[in-house]
């Protein structure tokens, strides 16, 4: 086993380095930081130890980028090191860390041409591993396909010739209050790609349609903008109300926190609004109203909705034309987005013209109750008689699988499967509120001249843990005006990483059971389950667990 799980590690970072061919600037890493041994006779660790030699202080600002490239280098090896671990869970999890990281790391300035360039191979060096090379995750229809599929959209477009592209009979459907239907030879040559290499990815985006028009099109018809908005969000998203993307944008609409936020949706520990299918669609809905208003055109405000408003009005400006056809200045995506909607809308309006079958997934009914303890999804899905996954389906804004924290007379508007037992308001009334650990998180707006140190000693509260729960790059990497997390009680159970303890990995053996492993390393089971995502006790073997223990 330690031969084994030495060449699964020494594979993942050779897969990496061969990724990213010379570029180890900041990403130091040899056999020799790697320790591998044997925590006990039916089981092993796996612990990878920093080289002193090359560790470096924090950089000032200057390096900020060269700091968070390598971490994000990083990341990409753990990630890596998770998945041929087989390791599932934290694999998508790191996943998600390395785009996030290199969607900050975009907004970075890029110093010159060499970090430039180092930032597109990390990316897609990143998005190929992800969707081609990863064992565990199956991309097919996780929350980054789309995002995936966007970016083997742009590439089949750019590579096309003249001789690629059949002529058709250009056409315009004009119809008051709607969005014009145009379909052109680009229309044409993206249902193409659709009928071919996306093909599965828009056959679940079919199936999905009616659930998701039941809710999205009154919506839009309340706000008053036209029902064929509503394939921007299944071009956007694929209709998943979790999706997300490498540039950190989430749910149906695809909002970055930023736009989210201006358009009144909250993002916080507890909740992320952008993922609640029927706030969102709001949000969206007046944000396309107002790009509207601004540009006066359908097409160019889809076009704004992409890449902004100003990208809009420059390629404006530069190509003397506000016919969207016309505006070769815009970024390639964004060049390829109206056509995208529009091949959407012909394929979702006539699905067997164009070769497929819908299998539509059954409509989401629900009823609103009001939820006046802040208990886990578990105690609400024992009293409804569902379960956990089935009320994020309808909940998908809860981000921790808690109801947040309330105030006094408060209560949580929590939409309840019309399938749920009739008896869950007798059922939950019965339910206590015990003292617990649940994690308390306050906010706090950096002043001028205020450090780490005295945030922490004013709060009483470690330093580390707030570096942490931010995922600061380092503890003198605050600025005036950031908003920091500051977790008040409860940190422990969710502290990913600390000064007292490893990670190591357990390869399950015929006759283990979690009692036995927790008591092998001196942990509970709760908190073995909790580290793997266990529902249950059932444990397979040869799966490999993630286990925390003292240094």
């Amino acid at each position: 086993m330690k031969n084994l799980t030495k060449t699964y590690i020494i594979g993942a970072v050779t897969v990496l380095w061969y990724l990213l061919p010379g570029y180890a600037t900041g990403f130091e890493f040899s056999t020799e930081s790697l320790n591998i041994s044997d925590v006990s006779p039916k089981g092993s660790r796996i612990e990878i130890l920093p080289d002193s030699t090359h560790q470096k202080e924090f950089p000032e600002e200057s390096d900020l980028y060269d700091s968070r490239m390598a971490e994000t280098k990083t990341l990409f090896a753990d990630a890596i090191i998770a998945d041929v671990s087989g390791d599932t869970l934290e694999a998508v999890y790191l996943f998600e860390l390395v785009f996030e990281a290199l969607s900050e790391l975009k907004d970075v300035t890029v110093a010159d041409e060499f970090q430039y360039l180092e930032f597109n191979r990390m990316l897609t060096a990143a998005i190929d591993y992800y969707e081609n090379d990863a064992e565990t995750i199956s991309s097919a229809d996780n929350g980054l396909s789309v995002s995936i599929l966007r970016d083997k959209l742009n590439e089949f477009i750019y590579n096309q010739t003249l001789d690629d592209l059949e002529y058709v009979e250009e056409s315009v459907e004009i119809i008051p209050g709607h969005v014009p239907i145009t379909y052109n030879r680009k229309v044409a040559s993206i249902i193409k790609f659709y009928q071919t290499k996306g093909r599965q990815s828009v056959q679940k985006w079919l199936d999905r349609m009616d659930r998701y028009k039941s809710i999205i099109l009154p919506i839009l018809e309340e706000e008053d903008v036209p029902p064929e908005i509503f394939y921007l969000a299944m071009i956007e998203s694929g209709l998943k109300p979790d999706a997300y993307s490498h540039k950190y944008a989430s749910g149906l609409w695809q909002f970055v926190k930023s736009t989210g936020k201006l358009y009144g949706l909250k993002s916080t520990w507890w909740i992320d609004e952008r993922n609640d299918f029927e706030k969102s669609t709001h949000a969206a809905a007046r944000h396309m109203k107002d790009l509207y208003a601004e540009f006066g055109d359908w097409y160019l405000a889809f076009a704004a909705y992409n890449s902004g408003a100003g990208t809009v009005k420059r390629a404006i400006k530069r190509n003397h034309t506000r016919d969207y056809w016309k505006l070769t200045r815009l970024p390639r995506e964004t060049r390829n987005y109206v056509p995208n909607i529009m091949a959407a809308i012909y394929i979702s309006n006539n699905p067997e013209k164009w070769g497929f079958h819908v299998d539509p997934e059954p409509v989401l009914s629900w009823q609103e109750v009001e939820i006046d303890k802040p208990v886990k999804l578990d105690v609400i899905a024992k009293c409804s008689g569902l379960g956990v996954k089935t009320l994020l389906q309808y909940n998908p804004e809860l981000r921790k699988g808690v109801i947040p924290p309330l105030k006094e007379n408060e209560s949580y508007s929590f939409r309840l499967p019309v399938n749920a037992s009739p008896q869950f308001d007798s059922l939950f009334a019965l339910v206590e509120i015990e003292p617990s650990d649940e994690l308390i998180i306050s906010d706090h707006r950096v002043r001028k001249g205020e450090s780490l140190w005295l945030i922490a000693k004013k709060y009483g509260v470690r330093i580390q843990d707030i570096v942490s729960i931010n995922k600061l790059q380092s503890a003198r990497y605050i600025k005036p005006g950031q908003i920091l997390k500051i977790p008040l009680k409860g940190y422990a159970d969710y502290r990913i990483e600390n000064s007292d303890s490893r990670k190591i990995y357990h390869t399950v053996k015929y006759g283990d059971t979690l009692s036995g492993i927790a008591m092998r390393y001196h942990t509970s089971v709760n908190k073995i389950k909790k580290w793997n995502g266990l529902r249950g006790d059932f444990i397979r073997k040869g799966q490999k667990l993630i286990i925390w223990t003292k240094v």
